[in-house]
């Protein structure tokens, strides 16, 4: 090697350089691209044997599938129905699903294709919103042996027939291979959002951890109602008043308000109080808004 200085300093950039290359790992190197992604909406926590054994054996078969989870609230099939509803309407096509709601865990199950997304679900209302919003989804029951590991699907617990499905719906076959045709899913009755004569209708969609209740009615269908407005209101069989406000302060502490979220849909709430305890209002609760 030449020890003339002007040698010596290229010498020197030159490893500098190569030693900045190869201590230079973008994202990816780390994360290789998710080739699938999957999606799980379960009332069973992220620590619970089934969505840890399903999660380990997806990853062992699949080791780049994206998996996302999303806690729902126990036993609610009708909250998780809008639950896997959003899911459906947000994911990019070519996702996966699968919502895992089953009080009791001894429903049948289904597939089915909506939005261009493969869903897997229990025949229990869980898929009630979504067959609303894609009311020519066809419906085909999980019961060929042959995408659960060779065995009947009443013969499995829960946590195994999931594990066994959602691998063979990752593997990409087509749903209509996963066993019978199912012509009548199980549904809850929707009540969707409406003007009639005076009233408005809708229904209750979620409720949030304070108790307040969002349901679906938008900001065009109570744009005439003005702030202050003291209205009567029916929540499934509780009969109340409620005041049109902007914001949860618009009436004192403990009274009834309603106001149009960020969301840009009718909220119910009680001012420092809890309107689903208080009224017994939940997901698919009715509500009839006097103006």
């Amino acid at each position: 090697m030449s020890n003339h200085p002007i040698m010596r300093k290229l010498h020197l950039l030159l490893l500098l350089l190569i030693l900045a290359q190869a201590c230079t790992k973008t994202e990816t190197s780390y994360y290789p691209a998710a080739t699938k992604n999957l999606v799980i909406i379960s009332d069973n926590t992220p620590s619970s044997d089934i969505i840890v054994g399903i999660m380990g054996a997806v990853h062992a078969a699949y080791p780049q599938v994206h998996i996302d989870y999303f806690n729902a609230k126990s036993f609610d099939v009708y909250e998780g129905s809008y639950l896997l509803y959003l899911t459906v309407e947000n994911y990019p096509a070519g996702t996966y699903i699968a919502g895992i709601v089953e009080p009791g865990a001894q429903s049948k199950r289904i597939i089915y294709l909506a939005n261009n997304e493969t869903v897997l679900a229990p025949d229990n209302m869980l898929s009630t919103r979504i067959f609303d919003a894609w009311p020519k989804t066809s419906c085909i029951f999980v019961n060929n042996p042959a995408v659960l590991g060779g065995s009947q699907a009443d013969s499995l617990p829960v946590s195994e027939f999931y594990k066994r499905a959602i691998l063979s719906m990752l593997s990409g076959l087509p749903v209509t291979s996963f066993g019978s045709p199912c012509s009548d899913p199980e549904t809850f009755p929707v009540q969707h959002p409406v003007i009639s004569g005076d009233t408005v209708k809708g229904e209750i969609l979620f409720t949030d951890n304070f108790g307040n209740c969002i349901t679906n009615i938008p900001k065009i269908l109570t744009a005439d109602i003005a702030v202050g407005t003291l209205m009567n209101c029916r929540v499934d069989t509780s009969h109340l008043t409620i005041t049109m406000g902007l914001t949860y302060s618009s009436v004192n502490m403990g009274e009834n308000v309603c106001f149009v979220n960020g969301s840009q849909r009718l909220q119910l709430s009680v001012n420092y109080g809890n309107f689903s305890t208080k009224y017994n209002a939940a997901a698919s609760s009715k509500v009839f808004l006097i103006k």
